[in-house]
């Protein structure tokens, strides 16, 4: 088998094999497989229709290297359990398999969310959208509310003659179907029935049918036990009116080209680590874009439903690290060929700061940024091998400073202190209402420091004792959120002494001096989640003071 894979080159051999290996491996749910010269890991995953962190978590990798000859373990049925690794957290594996964080706590027995490194997790299969799996301790109530259906709803969707239900059995706890359906001109029984993926005889019985015959208005219920009286109709589709025009960004270009605003990087992918591209305008006009670019951002998030109010009456003040002619840290790493892939740190901490932006934002708080860019929001990447380049365009969030004589983000003392007097201005200009509970400031970073471990740092410092301290707690607070490894660390930095928040850190998100730090923090969807954890942190500390 080995010989044949070695030398596979053409896919419908290739699907063959696959065929043929699948029917050997039934019951184990995992494939053995040999690595050949051509194989990435990427194009595995696409091959078996798998996500790349699967195979990497069945073959404990520290990143996507993989050579010629290598064997490996193919989890096509998925991953059943695994060994907590250092970065872990019970809501990062929840991401990571898309499972309830709720329902992977449960589906482990578990009574918080404390893991440590070695422990082994079980991992639910995962399951079609609006599907959910009993657990032992299970009530039909429990479910009927975490999902947000009455029983009676509950029993309805699944069949079910009494509240009796037992671990394994599987449920829809999301409607497959409208309540109701109203007869339609040229409609036919056989018709409405095959729209809803029923039998005629179904539709009959539910509806006290004789007969085949229905008629232009008639309700007819799509469900057991319901009456016309109680079906809810489905909602008609709004009408988008075909003359609103489609908004533009004033008159310099289209508001979004792909991922990218007013103008995009010459490069598809930063080729080495001294590359970068220049301003293609003046700061002047770069802050006027960049204003217009995050007006966009704040306007798509606000239409995004609150997740709580747990944040209400809190400014947080968020400092994306590096940016402008700072490109801080630029490691490069190996793609699974062995090509040079380059990461450079200012590019993914503003896209950190961003989604880290929205999620505090749906928690009610109020937020604003000390650096801003001309040319993008959030992006989420269309190929994890292609990474960010490097654009020296980003800007002060300061109008006073993209003026004549200004400069763009520099890690020089002035460009240091730049940072907390636009701080400084922003939380003045907030509303008491929009601080009353306190303000806070966190600046976004991803390292590269062999010094530190793996796991994210919470930096802190502070001018005087009492600022120390109220920075060490915030810090304190927020490390049980981010992850197996996570440490906080006293660091003399200039950003974070004299502040004018109540309490400021600096978060290395992920220290990219480890290999495979560098991969994760190409992934849209781990930077999410190193998004949502820190967040998490900060509800917590709010809720505690």
């Amino acid at each position: 088998m080995s010989l044949i894979f070695n030398r596979f080159h053409d896919s419908v051999l290739f699907m063959f094999i696959l065929i043929f290996a699948l029917v050997g491996i039934a019951d184990s749910g995992a494939l053995n497989y040999t690595v050949a010269q051509s194989d990435t890991l990427y194009g595995l995953s696409r091959h078996f229709d798998i996500p790349v962190n699967w195979i990497i978590r069945a073959n404990s990798l520290e990143d996507e290297t993989i050579h010629p000859g290598e064997r490996l373990q193919i989890p096509t049925k998925g991953i059943s359990s695994l060994e907590v690794r250092p970065g872990d957290s019970l809501s990062a594996l929840a991401v990571e398999f898309k499972v309830d964080l709720d329902y992977l706590r449960r589906y482990n027995a578990l009574t918080g969310d404390n893991l440590q490194i070695g422990d082994k997790i079980n991992i639910p299969a995962p399951l079609p959208e609006g599907r959910y799996r009993v657990i032992p301790g299970d009530t039909l109530l429990d479910i009927a509310i975490r999902s947000g259906l009455s029983i009676g709803e509950l029993r309805m969707y699944n069949s079910l003659e009494s509240d009796m239900i037992h671990p394994g059995q599987l449920l829809t706890v999301k409607a497959p179907r409208p309540e109701g359906h109203q007869v339609k001109n040229g409609e036919s029984l056989w018709t409405i029935a095959r729209q809803y993926s029923l039998s005629m005889d179904e539709l009959k019985s539910w509806n006290n049918l004789e007969k085949d015959v229905i008629h232009p208005g008639q309700l007819l219920v799509l469900f057991p036990g319901l009456s016309p009286s109680d079906a809810e109709l489905p909602r008609e589709p709004e009408v988008v009116l075909a003359s609103v025009p489609v908004q533009r960004i004033e008159n310099d270009g289209p508001p979004v080209r792909g991922e990218y605003f007013f103008s995009f990087p010459k490069k598809q992918s930063q080729p080495r680590d001294d590359y970068w591209e220049s301003p293609d305008a003046s700061a002047s006009v770069d802050y006027r874009r960049s204003r217009q670019v995050l007006d966009i951002f704040k306007g798509e998030i606000a239409s995004l439903p609150k997740i709580d109010n747990s944040l209400r009456g809190w400014h947080i003040v968020i400092d994306p690290g590096h940016g402008g002619l700072d490109p801080g840290a630029i490691v490069t790493v190996a793609d699974g060929n062995g090509n040079p892939v380059v990461i450079t740190e200012d590019e993914y901490a503003y896209d950190v700061s961003l989604r880290l932006y929205r999620s505090l934002y749906r928690h009610g708080a109020s937020v604003s940024l000390t650096i801003i860019s001309p040319d993008h929001h959030i992006r989420n990447g269309t190929d994890a091998r292609q990474t960010f380049v490097h654009r020296k365009n980003e800007v002060y969030n300061q109008a006073a400073q993209n003026g004549n004589g200004g400069y763009r983000p520099v890690g020089t003392t002035d460009g240091l202190n730049l940072r907390k007097t636009i701080a400084g201005e922003q939380i003045g200009s907030v509303p008491l209402s929009g601080k009353q509970n306190g303000t806070l400031y966190i600046s976004i970073h991803a390292d590269n420091t062999p010094d530190l471990p793996e796991g994210t740092a919470v930096l802190f410092d502070g001018e005087d004792d009492a600022e120390k301290e109220r920075s060490r707690s915030f810090a304190s607070a927020l490390v049980p959120y981010l992850g197996n490894g996570s440490i906080i660390h006293n660091q003399p930095l200039r950003v974070l002494e004299h502040n004018p928040a109540d309490a400021a850190v600096l978060i290395e998100v992920r220290n990219i001096h480890y290999t495979r730090n560098a991969w994760a923090l190409r992934s849209a969807n781990l930077r999410e989640q190193d998004a949502l954890r820190i967040a998490d942190g900060v509800v917590a500390w709010a809720n505690s003071n």
